[in-house]
């Protein structure tokens, strides 16, 4: 599935694992690390620091998170390439509202449910890169598959029956997704369900408002600068082929003329000779 190498045409991804990378790097350059986690108490209440819940996605406070993400990010690529580079920025932008307001929503329940037990939500966009995970699950098909032999039986091996784990070429990225969840156990988990019920809930279509075909407008991502300069570098090149083509048919015109004119005239000549042959013998 992958037809090009690096970032090639995504520059969506590119710049979605810059951000995250570049912020997390600055975030503990100045020591920002305390202010990216939420707890529903105390920082939404009695506090009402509800700007947390939209920075607490932005950056991670964990490098091995960080590493677990842009592993994931990078992999996700394939995705933009079959999407297209609006689309899939238009998921991750509607995305991360859903997921924002999924993980804060499944906390306070939690919380109450819980006695004031469960109230944190870990930093990191970790809810968004799992609900990518399972979009592409869906959407990108597997190319390979292999089998984990766990029978050492000669004869089930020979028959090919042996008991085994089997696996597909995508293995690697659950992993790592599994392990992202896992970082922060059990409080990483919350944002791992909630963006892996997003990501399913986009590709059935059933997140509400039409979100599914909405899209981001074009001159953000600067598509319609780019369509107008594929326009002025391929007009001489399409004025040049319509010229040929033109000439072309001139050409042919011309040729089928004169070929015409010679089958004419070469009927002519036949039947005035015809004609001479009988008058002269009168």
């Amino acid at each position: 599935m992958v037809t090009a190498s690096g970032f090639t045409h995504t520059p969506a991804t590119r710049a979605f694992l810059a951000l995250v990378v570049s912020s997390s790097v600055i975030v503990s350059i100045l020591s920002l690390k305390p202010y990216l986690p939420l707890k529903i108490a105390p920082h939404l209440w009695p506090y009402l620091q509800f700007w947390r819940i939209a920075t607490c996605q932005l950056a991670y406070s964990s490098s091995t998170e960080l590493l677990f993400s842009t592993a994931i990010l990078y992999q996700m690529r394939v995705l933009e390439r079959v999407w297209g580079t609006r689309k899939f920025a238009s998921f991750a932008l509607a995305g991360y509202g859903l997921c924002m307001i999924g993980i804060v929503s499944v906390a306070m329940v939690l919380k109450i449910v819980s006695v004031g037990w469960w109230g944190y939500i870990p930093s990191g966009p970790s809810a968004l890169v799992i609900a990518i995970v399972a979009v592409w699950r869906r959407e990108i098909p597997r190319l390979a598959g292999f089998k984990i032999l766990l029978d050492d039986d000669e004869q089930r091996l020979r028959a090919g029956t042996a008991r085994g784990l089997e696996l597909s070429d995508k293995w690697t990225v659950y992993m790592l997704a599994t392990q992202l969840a896992l970082s922060q156990f059990p409080f990483g988990l919350l944002p791992a369900v909630v963006g892996w019920c997003v990501g399913n809930a986009w590709t059935e279509e059933l997140v509400p408002g039409g979100l599914v075909r909405w899209r981001i407008p074009a001159w953000i991502l600067g598509e319609n600068a780019r369509r107008k300069t594929g326009r002025g570098h391929y007009e001489g090149l399409r004025r040049r082929l319509q010229e040929e083509d033109h000439d072309g048919m001139r050409e042919v015109t011309t040729a089928g003329v004169a070929t015409m004119t010679r089958s004419q005239e070469g009927r002519r000549g036949v039947l005035g000779g015809v004609g001479r042959y009988f008058t002269s013998g009168s």
